[in-house]
C-alpha cells in the first residue's frame, strides 16, 4: 500500500488556509474532505512557522460536532477534559488510537469483502461474522490491558455457557418436550 499524499497548508493571520500543493486557498470543509479521502495534512502558521495541524483538525471536528449526528457525547468530552492533564491521558490516547485503528481495519475488511465477487454483500452482516469481529476486538483490547481487562475477573468467556444458561436450556428442553407431547396427542 502506498504512502498517502501529504498536503502542505499554510495558515495566515486572517485564518485563511493556502494549499501549497495546488497553489490555491482552501476552506475547512475542503480540508476535511481531503482527510476523508486519505490524505495527510500538515498546517504551518505563516507568522511563527509553528505546526498548527492539530488546532486546524480540532476546529474541523468542532464544526462537525455542531452539526446533527455528533460523534462525541457531552459525557465523553467532559471525561476527556478531566483526563487531559493526568497520567491516564497517555493510556487513554493509546487505547483510543488502537480502537480507531481496529475499527478502520474492520471497515477495510468489510469493504474488501463487499467488493469481492466471492462473498455476497449480505454475508457481511452475518451475526456469526459480527460476533467474530467483536471477539477479535475484545481480544485486542484485553491484550492492550496486559491480558486482563478491569472488571472482567472471573467473567465467563463468550463461548462458555454459564450456570444460568444451563438452567435456562434445561427449562427450554422440558417445555419443548411438553409441547411435543401435546402435538402428538392431537
Amino acid at each position: 500500500m502506498s504512502e498517502p499524499e501529504t498536503i502542505e497548508l499554510r495558515r495566515y493571520p486572517s485564518r485563511k488556509l493556502y494549499n501549497k500543493n495546488s497553489s490555491s486557498y482552501v476552506r475547512l470543509p475542503e480540508v476535511a474532505e481531503m482527510v476523508r479521502k486519505g490524505a495527510n495534512v500538515r498546517v504551518e502558521d505563516t507568522e511563527t512557522g509553528e505546526d498548527v495541524t492539530r488546532a486546524v483538525l480540532l476546529q474541523i471536528i468542532m464544526e462537525q460536532e455542531g452539526q446533527a449526528g455528533a460523534m462525541l457525547s457531552a459525557d465523553l468530552m467532559m471525561d476527556m477534559i478531566r483526563l487531559h492533564q493526568s497520567k491516564a491521558s497517555e493510556m487513554m490516547t493509546g487505547l483510543f488510537e488502537q480502537s480507531v485503528a481496529f475499527i478502520r481495519a474492520q471497515q477495510e475488511k468489510i469493504a474488501s469483502q463487499m467488493s469481492g465477487a466471492i462473498v455476497p454483500p449480505w454475508n457481511v452482516f452475518d451475526p456469526a461474522a459480527m460476533q467474530e469481529m467483536q471477539r477479535e476486538y475484545q481480544k485486542r483490547l484485553a491484550n492492550f490491558w496486559g491480558g486482563s481487562m478491569p472488571g472482567t475477573a472471573g467473567a465467563p468467556k463468550p463461548d462458555e455457557p454459564t450456570a444460568a444458561d444451563s438452567a435456562e436450556l434445561k427449562a427450554l428442553r422440558a417445555r419443548l418436550e411438553e409441547l411435543e407431547k401435546k402435538v402428538s396427542k392431537k
